[in-house]
């Protein structure tokens, strides 16, 4: 194994508060300056997603765009740090598309970490691209705030990161990036297929309440937790809106029941937004 695969699978809270964009033309930078309070649909996705969390006793983090308005907004958790399992697999596509030098085969590999969450192929991107260093290029290039890498270079897993800042990932990837990577990427996570390469059901969160280009993500038992995330762009036709969410509970809870949960918070912000 070319790397150190994410966390077997056993088989900071601030109030909701909105992003922009500043800067113009190729300096443009995403910024997480707290205007106010979301307004509109996006407050409705936040502001429910967090009463039922509340009413679970769980933590789950949200945050949502709505590329109508330029609001990056986010909830209660959205800004605390969790592990990224496979999401940090989107964070380096975005980062190794940016820096120019993928091959054919980079790009394969890429389709594969994306698509059916191979970590393989992520294992094999990441030993040849720098590790740990994909993961602060991209904090440094998108400016996000809780995104940092793994301490243990070898597992790219343990990078930790936030809904805000997976939110922010995406808003760079449509609004700054060519149309070719972008459609790339997107591509890639709306064929993901309902079993992932490792065998895990991948279906769950935003993927299974219809919103097709997502990414899922799931690790257990780091630190005693079992982390279970979704996130992705809610209308594929449209592009509108993303939404990221990042769960974790404690490993007694079990990897069904967190699902259950992600699913259940997928559903509960989709309503306010379609």
């Amino acid at each position: 194994m070319a790397g150190v695969v994410v966390g077997v699978l056993v088989s900071g809270c601030s109030p909701p508060a909105v992003a922009t964009w500043e800067g113009h033309g190729q300096e443009q930078v995403s910024t997480y300056e707290a205007v106010n309070r979301p307004t509109g649909a996006a407050a409705a996705a936040i502001n429910a997603v967090d009463q039922l969390s509340e009413a679970r006793g769980n933590s789950l983090g949200i945050a949502v765009l709505d590329r109508s308005t330029g609001e990056l907004s986010w909830g209660r958790d959205g800004a605390r740090q969790m592990y990224s399992a496979s999401l940090s697999k989107v964070v380096v596509a975005v980062e190794l598309l940016e820096r120019g030098d993928v091959t054919p085969q980079d790009r394969e590999l890429m389709r594969r970490a994306l698509g059916p969450s191979d970590d393989e192929a992520m294992n094999a991107l990441w030993d040849r691209h720098g590790g740990s260093s994909l993961i602060a290029d991209a904090a440094e290039r998108m400016r996000l705030q809780q995104t940092r890498p793994p301490a243990d270079p070898g597992r790219w897993g343990d990078t930790l990161t936030s809904a805000r800042d997976i939110a922010a990932v995406f808003q760079h990837l449509l609004g700054r990036m060519p149309s070719a990577d972008r459609d790339f990427v997107l591509a890639a996570l709306h064929a993901a297929p309902e079993r992932a390469a490792d065998g895990v059901n991948q279906k769950f969160g935003l993927m299974a309440v219809r919103a097709e280009a997502v990414k899922s993500g799931w690790m257990c038992c780091q630190l005693g937790r079992v982390w279970v995330h979704s996130a992705g762009v809610v209308d594929p036709d449209r592009r509108r809106y993303v939404v990221a969410l990042l769960s974790d509970q404690p490993s007694s809870v079990g990897y069904g029941e967190a699902v259950a949960d992600i699913t259940e918070a997928a559903r509960t912000a989709l309503s306010p937004l379609r």
